[in-house]
């Protein structure tokens, strides 16, 4: 239910990033090259009459990428997606700040403690060799000028807290069990359940590099099982003796009975073309050879609301009314907000 607030809380820790650069904001408006030091300081964007610079974008994506790649190599593709997001949420926590200012209670759940434990919190992240002086200077601030950011980013957070909480039980309430049952009806197609199998199996295991000859060898003691099988033998007791996956071989190879395509593809095709009591011919797979049995198959059935976890499905329905109820929250901000792109690769608007 609370995933959607990691997204702005991630927004509102941006303000922090964002306004320890603000110093750096340019004053000429002729785009600067890129690499140089007035490049950094180009204004990119302007919220409300907030602007932020091209460094305090490029540090936000730059800190973004390896975060949101698991550290994995990143196409050009998945890089712009990122910037766009980066952006967002810079745009998103400016206009939470700005939100969380107006709200009094808001304003007077931060008391100056708070304050002072985010400095002490950010002093032991700093790296070795950066003080905070040095961080001070660097950004062109003083102590005071951070304080009034951490304020800011702290009271982002709680306002966050404060809206997910409303929209949470606003959402809880709203879904009972007739909200319930009116998305059943509009959605019967989720309520299907897939045809069914029941197969039981014979594994043959081959060494996958152990060539021809061996996977030749294997596929022959396989092609006897199933001639046994096929000639009236019980496959139970063939799977019991020869079969070996040692879970399934001692219950006679009997696999359950699973829904249509969660059996290994291989044997999902070979199932689809048999009725029950089929024995199939060896099966090869990355294993070794599979003989099958289809025991026997049930049809997709379309299950009653009655049938249906009613206190699982609400929460669901819950999650997700609250999270388009924040969605909404937050679009009302942007649509309030003047929100100009000083910048052709930062313009999302135009990218969509």
């Amino acid at each position: 239910m609370m995933s959607f607030i990691k997204r702005s809380a991630f927004a509102a820790v941006l303000v922090l990033s964002v306004s320890l650069t603000q110093a750096f904001a340019a004053d000429d408006n002729m785009p600067p090259l890129p690499g140089t030091q007035e490049y950094g300081k180009q204004v990119i964007l302007r919220v409300n009459g907030i602007e932020f610079t091209r460094g305090t974008y490029d540090s936000n994506v730059n800190n973004a990428i390896p975060r949101m790649s698991m550290h994995k190599a990143v196409s050009d593709e998945r890089k712009e997606k990122i910037r766009q997001a980066v952006i967002s949420d810079m745009i998103t926590g400016e206009l939470v700040a700005e939100e969380a200012a107006k709200d009094k209670e808001v304003v007077a759940m931060v008391k100056k403690k708070d304050v002072e434990a985010a400095i002490d919190a950010l002093v032991k992240k700093l790296p070795e060799g950066m003080t905070l002086k040095k961080l001070l200077k660097n950004s062109r601030m003083s102590k005071d000028d951070m304080r009034a950011v951490l304020r800011k980013d702290l009271q982002a957070k709680r306002l966050n807290e404060k809206m997910s909480k409303k929209l949470i039980e606003q959402a809880d309430k709203t879904v009972d069990e007739a909200y319930a049952r009116d998305y059943y009806q509009k959605n019967l197609a989720k309520f299907v359940e897939p045809e069914q199998v029941h197969v039981r199996m014979i594994l043959l295991k081959a060494d996958p590099s152990g060539g021809a000859v061996v996977w030749s060898a294997v596929y022959k003691k396989a092609k006897e099982l199933t001639d046994k099988a096929r000639g009236g033998e019980d496959f139970a007791k063939l799977a019991g003796e020869f079969s070996e996956d040692e879970q399934t071989a001692k219950k006679g190879g009997d696999l359950g009975w699973q829904h249509r395509g969660s059996l290994m593809e291989e044997l999902d095709v070979v199932s689809e073309k048999m009725k029950p009591g089929d024995v199939s011919e060896p099966i090869n797979t990355l294993y070794g050879y599979v003989v099958i049995k289809l025991e026997g198959t049930k049809p997709e059935v379309q299950r009653k609301f009655e049938e249906i976890n009613l206190g699982n499905l609400k929460t669901e329905l819950s999650d997700k009314l609250s999270k388009t109820l924040y969605d909404g929250w937050i679009d009302g901000l942007w649509a309030a907000a003047k929100i100009e792109f000083l910048a052709p690769d930062v313009d999302i608007t135009k990218k969509k």
